[in-house]
């Protein structure tokens, strides 16, 4: 018989992966097709979300207080209505945050009055002039207060300031929260009023007694 030559079965021939490239500064890794992992990583690889700002951040941006105003002046009329209003900036300020140059804009929202003698109230609105609100001197406001009491008393305004940020002209992005601010005090001295006849009329003579 001749011999029969029986081919040997060949070893299956290994191939080895392609090294893969990765960057330090990547936040997400997706694996190659032939690796079984959820389909939406090679498609929608995740990003890194942005930081979001907070008040403190905002540390060496500082908005300015305003002053706060009473009517008729440094004094006012015992049982007669005072008024009070806030003059307070809306404003934007440039400078660095996240170490990038930014804006940021301050705009009040609210007003804490306290009138110095116990009594307190807060208004979503700065108040006015009497003039400028179109009324008579000595009229009740939104922001005014009738003090019962004679005496020297100090009264204090405390204002609440929004804040928002844009880079590069981009959009205003609002940060969570307010910032207090404090204008000067307003010190009153609370004098009674009495009426008195007086000849001839002010208007005449202003310098009268009662004018």
């Amino acid at each position: 018989m001749g011999k029969q030559n029986i081919p040997r079965s060949s070893a299956p021939s290994i191939v080895s992966p392609t090294p893969m490239a990765i960057s330090p500064h990547q936040s997400t890794l997706c694996l190659p097709k032939h690796i079984d992992v959820p389909a939406d990583c090679a498609n929608n690889p995740k990003k890194p979300q942005a930081r979001t700002v907070t008040l403190h951040d905002l540390a060496t941006f500082k908005p300015e207080a305003g002053i706060a105003v009473s009517e008729p002046g440094w004094w006012a009329a015992l049982n007669l209505p005072a008024n009070f209003y806030a003059l307070t900036p809306s404003e934007i300020e440039k400078g660095t945050l996240l170490k990038k140059p930014a804006e940021v804009h301050f705009y009040p929202v609210a007003w804490h009055w306290n009138y110095g003698d116990g009594t307190t109230t807060t208004t979503s609105e700065p108040g006015a002039s009497w003039a400028a609100q179109g009324l008579p001197d000595l009229t009740t406001t939104p922001t005014s207060h009738r003090y019962r009491a004679r005496g020297t008393i100090t009264a204090t305004l405390t204002v609440d300031m929004a804040a928002e940020y844009r880079f590069d002209n981009g959009d205003w992005i609002p940060v969570s929260g307010t910032i207090a601010v404090h204008p000067p005090p307003i010190r009153l001295r609370i004098y009674s009023v009495h009426t008195v006849l007086v000849n001839p009329d002010c208007p005449p003579d202003p310098r009268g007694p009662g004018c």
